[in-house]
């Protein structure tokens, strides 16, 4: 019954749009936007920058994310016109969950990802979730330490109400 709760929860929701907003970060503007279908392809490049060619989601993988029934939300970042970061997260019972999160190579180090995971957080909290959650590779020690200090806490298997949470794999 739970399940099903967190199921119909995921699905009967009032999707309220996001609006695109201007970002100051160390002395430089960005633009926040959700993306559509059409961004695919750059989402695709920043994937190929980030991975050193391997392409962990599809392009038919972020299709069905952007078009999900589901409770979610894909945000860009753009410096001018260009697409430098994204995220997504998914929203299934009280929990949001980032599902992919990735910056360009040249941007990182630069607090883009900590703009990306506020924005999201932001999303959880209006929409009542209990819990912020994420998983990481162990051999991502770079990242392990962004969500540390993010307040991620590290666990292997999600238990109770807990802030936030990052399971490793």
């Amino acid at each position: 019954m739970k399940k099903f709760k967190a199921y119909a929860r995921s699905l009967f929701y009032e999707k309220k749009e996001f609006a695109t907003k201007i970002i100051e970060n160390q002395g430089k503007s960005y633009r926040i936007k959700e993306l559509i279908p059409r961004d695919i392809k750059d989402l695709l490049s920043i994937e190929r920058q980030v991975y050193n060619g391997e392409l962990p989601w599809t392009k038919s993988a972020f299709l069905s994310e952007l078009n999900s029934p589901f409770q979610n939300l894909y945000l860009g970042i753009l410096d001018g016109e260009q697409l430098i970061g994204f995220i997504g997260a998914r929203i299934f019972g009280l929990d949001c969950h980032i599902t992919n999160i990735a910056v360009i190579p040249v941007y990182q180090r630069r607090n883009i990802g900590t703009l990306l995971i506020d924005e999201i957080e932001k999303f959880a909290i209006m929409n009542r979730c209990d819990t912020l959650s994420l998983e990481v590779r162990m051999s991502n020690q770079d990242a392990q330490r962004l969500y540390r200090k993010l307040g991620f806490q590290s666990n292997k298997v999600k238990k109770g109400i807990i802030p936030k949470q990052m399971k490793m794999d």
